[in-house]
């Protein structure tokens, strides 16, 4: 209750014991004190030891006794100095900020290590993602990966997830051997997932990842990432970017379509599947192992669906679905 002045439930037990019966605080009495409540005597002085720090516990006028401070002025004088810390706390914190807004400052200008009116150049893998980390897109980042990108992932993490959550438009077409790479797939769907656009074509011809249709970046050797990158910021360059990411874009296919129809409204070849078997009268079992599913599948599927239609049963789902052109 008081464990932000330092006072746990026994060391407050004890001053509440010392404020009740003032004679405890007497070594004749210390034993009395532990065994009133349940103390070893080694813990029974450790909490009076504490006590004392706490100026809870304070020398009285006769020799060799102690009294228990009136709480009212103990916690006042408690709260006062805790508060003094918490100030302390505060104003070291701003100092802080302020020494990191300009560590911040000086960073950005150390990582662009050569420059131009429209041209950076980043050498090295380390530096390339630390200037990567600086562009703070509000609209779009458009990307090619290559064969050679990272598949590893942490899905409570992901880099691009408080992107997406900004509303910004993320498009990232993937190369087919990416996506057979282990966790390459798990990497582009849980993109899609995000609320991110996915495409994939046999092949991307290098790494590039353009910012608002203002800066684009590619690598200073296309086959070798760890040399280094190279931001454009002129008109003409990033315009052949933005030309040729949209020529792989509109050759990729989405390899998540079932799933994009279902977000847009429509409904998976699974789900079409299922209310196809509903229609004919077949039950969750029947469905399940037709399928290949579990029956838990089978009944989210059933619930998810008669929710999308407004329908309160599986006859009035197979109704409305076939209003809907979902089932012949």
């Amino acid at each position: 209750m008081f464990g932000s002045l330092g006072l746990t439930d026994e060391l407050l037990a004890v001053y509440r014991a010392l404020l009740q019966e003032p004679d405890l605080t007497q070594s004749a009495r210390r034993q009395d004190l532990a065994d009133r409540l349940n103390l070893s005597s080694a813990d029974a002085e450790r909490a009076l030891e504490t006590l004392r720090e706490l100026d809870l516990l304070v020398p009285g006028w006769i020799e060799g006794w102690e009294y228990a401070v009136d709480p009212a002025i103990a916690f006042e004088r408690m709260s006062g100095r805790r508060q003094q810390e918490i100030d302390g706390l505060a104003q070291a914190l701003r100092a802080d900020q302020d020494m990191a807004g300009k560590f911040i400052s000086d960073y950005a200008n150390f990582v662009v290590q050569k420059s131009t009116r429209d041209v950076e150049i980043l050498e090295g893998r380390e530096r390339a993602n630390q200037r990567m980390q600086l562009f703070q897109p509000r609209e779009t980042i458009w990307g090619l990966l290559s064969a050679e990108s990272s598949t590893a992932m942490d899905p409570d993490n992901h880099p691009d997830r408080p992107t997406l959550e900004r509303g910004v438009e993320i498009r990232y077409v993937y190369p087919e051997t990416l996506l057979r790479k282990p966790g390459g797939r798990d990497l582009a769907q849980l993109l899609f997932e995000l609320g991110g656009k996915v495409r994939v074509t046999p092949s991307t011809p290098f790494r590039l990842v353009i910012f608002d249709g203002d800066a684009a970046v590619l690598g200073i050797d296309p086959d070798d990432s760890s040399v280094g990158a190279v931001v454009h910021h002129s008109r003409a360059v990033v315009r052949m970017a933005r030309e040729l990411f949209l020529s792989y874009w509109t050759r990729g296919v989405n390899p998540f379509e079932d799933q994009q129809r279902a977000r847009e409204g429509g409904i998976s070849s699974q789900e079409s599947e299922f209310l196809r078997f509903l229609v004919q009268g077949a039950t969750d079992e029947q469905v399940a192992r037709k399928l290949g599913v579990s029956m838990r599948t089978v009944r989210r599927m059933a619930a998810k669906l008669s929710e999308q239609v407004g329908a309160s049963g599986r006859f009035e789902l197979g109704v409305r679905a076939a209003q809907r052109g979902w089932v012949d």
